[in-house]
């Protein structure tokens, strides 16, 4: 059932039938045939992970399709730490999207909000430190790779 949105001071609504005709101009969209109103505090949006993916561009989808890195040649280290790096970014920019939706709520008592916007700063907080981490771990292995295998790594980390 595909639902379109129609502004109306508190309500959404939905489409109750596929062939429905359009509303006059002076009519409302709750009285055209076809549609319904429903309060627009029910209406939640829930993003899949695949979804999540395909928002995130082609970072997201480097860190699903790994096989630049698999095919790298870079020895398991560095291959590891390339993956480990991605993951952590794409779980970062989640991360941050989740923290600017929760500053901008309007549910919620204001506690409820302050506690989730300190959760979410802590979460941050770890991806960063997680980060760091890798970085060195990367940074380590890639110390003893030639300079053509440094550059390669160093190029697939920042993909």
């Amino acid at each position: 059932m595909i639902e379109p949105i129609a502004a109306k001071a508190a309500a959404a609504v939905s489409m109750d039938t596929t062939a429905a005709p359009p509303a006059a101009a002076s009519e409302s969209a709750s009285d055209a045939p076809g549609i319904r109103a429903r309060p627009a505090a029910s209406a939640e949006i829930h993003i899949s992970a695949p979804g999540h993916a395909l928002a995130g561009g082609n970072q997201a989808a480097s860190v699903r399709d790994n096989s630049d890195v698999d095919d790298s040649g870079l020895p398991d280290q560095a291959r590891d730490a390339i993956k480990r790096l991605r993951e952590l970014r794409a779980q970062l920019a989640r991360k941050l999207q989740e923290l600017e939706a929760a500053k901008n709520a309007t549910t919620g008592t204001p506690d409820q909000k302050r506690i989730r916007i300190a959760v979410l700063q802590q979460e941050i907080a770890s991806l960063g430190a997680a980060i760091t981490t890798t970085t060195a771990t990367l940074n380590q292995a890639m110390r003893e790779l030639p300079t053509e295998q440094q550059m390669l790594a160093a190029s697939l980390a920042m993909r």
